[in-house]
């Protein structure tokens, strides 16, 4: 009786060391963050931003720990690389990813802006390069993936990466870049069968779930932790009061 008495109590200050740990990681994360907020160097429209993405919050969501590698798929002008800089801190590592089309897209500016972020080794756990989804070097390496507000751009368009095959080929490479046990976290503007998501640049949950669970990955979870009630998605997400506060969906998934 006394040797179980014991047992318990071990395993109750176990427990509860554990979640005080825990706890101490993500307030020092959470500030990591804050600082990063108002750190110089950020892109001009990066603070426009930072209300309606709720970057702390997103990234406990998606499991993203501190001395993790994240890889951030088509990372675009760099914002949530920023944010992921700060939440892996020093002992992590974060590649940001972009496709060759990036260097074209819109004269180059995305491009130019993510190259901006990392001058005098501003960012210096971040790795950027500029490869397409299946020419990646990863191969089982990577704690997390995420891919935020493109599946649409992918699934929706009629050129390079085209439809259903070409989110596949994005989700495959994810698959194969992450470590057994490895989280892809998906952002997306949420559409509806009955309004056109092509023109409004949206996509439907239900398609999300679908490709992903193709690509061979569990989903876990999804949060509407960025939804926006106000949001009925029939107009464009560039609509100007919808502008960053559309309502968003994220979906946490899990390689086996």
């Amino acid at each position: 009786m006394k040797n179980l008495l014991i047992a318990t109590l071990v395993l109750a200050l176990a427990l509860t060391t554990g979640y005080c740990l825990a706890a101490d990681a993500d307030t020092a994360m959470a500030e990591r963050i804050k600082l990063q907020l108002k750190s110089p160097g950020r892109n001009q429209y990066d603070a426009i931003k930072d209300a309606g993405r709720k970057p702390f919050e997103v990234v406990q969501f998606f499991g993203v720990k501190e001395g993790m590698t994240v890889l951030d798929m088509y990372t675009g002008a760099g914002y949530n690389t920023e944010i992921f800089s700060a939440a892996v801190g020093a002992k992590g590592l974060v590649y940001a990813q972009n496709y060759h089309h990036v260097l074209k897209l819109i004269n180059g500016t995305r491009h130019q802006a993510m190259l901006d972020r990392l001058v005098n080794g501003r960012l210096s756990n971040v790795r950027y390069l500029v490869v397409n989804p299946e020419d990646m070097p990863f191969e089982n390496s990577i704690d997390v993936v995420y891919w935020g507000f493109n599946m649409h751009d992918i699934y929706n368009s009629d050129k390079a990466y085209i439809g259903e095959a070409g989110v596949q080929t994005y989700l495959r490479a994810m698959y194969r870049a992450l470590k057994p046990g490895g989280i892809v976290g998906i952002s997306e503007h949420v559409g509806e069968a009955q309004y056109d998501n092509v023109k409004f640049h949206r996509l439907e949950p239900r398609i999300i779930k679908e490709m992903l669970t193709k690509a061979g990955f569990k989903v876990e979870a999804i949060s509407d932790l960025l939804g926006n009630p106000k949001d009925d998605h029939s107009r464009s997400i560039y609509a100007d009061d919808l502008r960053y506060v559309t309502d968003r969906i994220l979906i946490r998934a899990r390689k086996p």
